[in-house]
């Protein structure tokens, strides 16, 4: 099944549950960032690919090893 979003703001929302839950994640090894910073860096991520699905974006979003500031952040 083929989703598709009008704008930008209603693919957030679908993808905000699984971000909580990764900023939750990270926050409880000593990480600082929040909901906002882990979006934009995803935005920043899924940029540079085409044709990912809803589910392709959950599993970056809970799957990912994220760089910040030099650190490595699993």
């Amino acid at each position: 099944m083929d989703m598709e979003f009008s704008s930008i703001d209603e693919l957030k929302q679908r993808i905000m549950p699984a971000i909580k839950i990764r900023v939750k994640e990270l926050n409880s090894k000593g990480y600082a960032i929040n909901n906002e910073e882990l979006w934009n860096y995803f935005v920043s991520y899924w940029k540079v690919s085409h044709n990912l699905t809803l589910a392709d974006l959950v599993d970056d979003v809970l799957n990912k090893e994220i760089k910040k500031e030099n650190e490595m952040v699993i």
